[in-house]
């Protein structure tokens, strides 16, 4: 895909995650800029730089490296580029840096939230030794350049930052305003909608995040852009981008239809709402289940479709009686 003298190159890492191989981007420019990595592993890294010396470069080769969030099928091998100039959000940092503290804090979050939330003491382990190794994908390394909304891209003119938060706390994507160009990572998918992953509060003593709500919130900015062409983390290069959002954002509004009929007039917990709506599924990923669930319970109690009422230190949701 070429601009002038800029050309995008798109690369296809395989991972060994549910979701499939993931795309990085080469972009040719003034600056060598790599947008993502895949994962640590060893066929993910043989897959890179192969594809990278059919090109003509070599790792070394990349002066920065933009990485879009820090789900492992992007950054894990972040830390090959030794010589490059690493770029990202600066929530990314802690899981780059994979802080101790950062962690602990993280873990004790969420074994109080999911207990809270009805999941037995077995599936909150289970939980946490998934999350775990979900993060041995992920070679430490730390970022040098922190960038925020509305920032110019580091070495490419004309590209810019705008923070997406909701599949992740520290989603960006870079957006060409020229000819309304985007490289998305998992902002948007074409065959599946993302999934506005639950995550702890970044700060101390804040509120955590509703996922969903603030996808939504995301997905609505990118529409206010008018693109005519987004290259996605995963599958087909997407053309029709605000009609997309417009069948993702009826989508969240669909399943909570869902919900709130399943539901009926029982109180029951994030969790028993999870189960019921993914049966065998839930007992196999509870984390992402769970997740999608919440965010929509989220999106009901905005709506005021739904309250949450703490009963013996167990949230149940139910509705306004």
């Amino acid at each position: 895909m070429t601009v002038q003298s800029e050309t995008i190159h798109q690369l296809t890492i395989p991972t060994p995650f549910l979701v499939g191989p993931v795309h990085v981007y080469l972009i040719c420019s003034d600056t060598l800029t790599l947008v993502d990595t895949g994962p640590l592993t060893l066929e993910g890294k043989a897959s890179l730089i192969s594809q990278l010396d059919i090109l003509g470069y070599k790792l070394e080769d990349i002066e920065q490296v933009i990485l879009t969030h820090h789900h492992p099928d992007h950054v894990g091998l972040a830390g090959l580029f030794k010589s490059a100039v690493l770029i990202g959000h600066r929530y990314l940092r802690p899981w780059l840096r994979k802080e101790d503290q950062f962690f602990k804090r993280y873990k004790s979050f969420f074994e109080e939230f999911y207990h809270a939330h009805g999941f037995s003491q077995s599936n909150i382990e289970k939980v946490s030794k998934s999350s775990q190794a979900y993060m041995s994908f992920i070679e430490k390394t730390d970022l040098d350049v922190i960038v925020s909304h509305g920032d110019e891209v580091p070495g490419l003119k004309g590209w810019r930052v705008l923070e997406v938060p909701g599949h992740a706390q520290n989603h960006i994507m870079i957006v060409r305003t020229k000819d309304h160009t985007a490289i998305g990572a998992d902002v948007l998918l074409g065959s599946i909608s993302s999934n506005a992953l639950l995550e702890a509060p970044m700060d101390g003593g804040q509120e955590r995040p509703k996922t969903l709500i603030q996808y939504r919130k995301s997905l609505q900015l990118v529409q206010d852009l008018n693109l005519q062409l987004l290259m996605p983390g995963h599958g087909e290069i997407i053309m029709n981008v605000n009609d997309l959002i417009d069948q993702r954002l009826e989508g969240h509004l669909t399943r909570a239809n869902v919900i709130k009929n399943l539901l009926g007039n029982k109180r029951l917990s994030a969790n028993e709402i999870s189960y019921q709506l993914f049966k065998e599924k839930h007992l196999k990923q509870p984390d992402l289940t769970f997740s999608e669930t919440l965010g929509h319970l989220d999106l009901l109690v905005e709506q005021s479709d739904l309250i949450v009422t703490e009963i013996e230190g167990i949230y149940l949701y139910h509705k306004i009686e």
